[in-house]
């Protein structure tokens, strides 16, 4: 049994500075301020959510959305949104609050299950295409492929809905292997990490501006 809960944005922010990970998802004596991106970022999806899956009129703030929701209402197939999956450490399909047998943790903003294809959709509201990662795409679609056996292709996208721009990937069940083959690594480095309780600092670009951990010898704020 693995000793650690993972999603693919826990795994970012390790990647990103294994002592700031610790602090803030483990001992959690600290927490990321609510910056103003992140709250735009929050309603935006909360205002797709709850239009799409339960009719709730778009606020007139996020009213650039709804095109793209309504046109993904009218894919075929079964629809969730927000649709949250869990995976134990065997691969096998979990309640998402089962917090004894989640290994992997992971929200899809929008699914449509169609026989044996699905559709993942990913809302973004960043500015830019320049920094997009698949590889989010890449672990939800892992999980899709254990929670619904059926499904044997999916078909991903990015979707950046203020840079009107779609980043897609296609993921197969016959590559699964492979698909987590690129998660080892860090993976590895994780659970390192939990057996020997070093988590060493990391320098990278928020360390003077954005990092939370005020007495980490690399913050510039400090």
């Amino acid at each position: 049994m693995s000793n650690f809960t993972w999603s693919y944005s826990s795994l970012s922010l390790f990647k990103q500075c294994p002592r700031r990970f610790f602090r803030e998802r483990i001992l959690k004596d600290i927490s990321e301020p609510e910056r103003d991106y992140l709250i735009y970022g929050k309603e935006a999806h909360q205002a797709a959510e709850e239009y799409g899956r339960d009719g709730v009129e778009i606020p007139e703030k996020y009213k650039f959305i709804q095109p793209y929701v309504d046109k993904l209402m009218k894919t075929a197939g079964e629809k969730y949104y927000e649709y949250k999956m869990a995976l134990t450490c065997d691969l096998e399909p979990c309640s998402f609050e089962d917090t004894d047998l989640a290994w992997w943790r992971g929200i899809a903003d929008f699914v449509a299950v169609d026989g044996d294809k699905a559709l993942l959709v990913d809302y973004k509201t960043g500015k830019s295409t320049r920094y997009a990662d698949t590889k989010q795409l890449e672990v939800l679609s892992l999980a899709l492929f254990r929670h619904f056996p059926e499904v044997t292709t999916v078909k991903g996208g990015l979707l950046f809905v203020v840079a009107e721009e779609l980043v897609e990937e296609s993921f197969y069940r016959e590559r699964e292997d492979q698909y987590w083959a690129n998660w080892d690594g860090d993976l590895d480095r994780l659970n390192i990490c939990f057996e020997s309780g070093t988590w060493n600092p990391e320098t990278n670009f928020s360390c003077y501006k954005f990092c939370p951990v005020l007495d980490c010898e690399y913050n510039g704020r400090s």
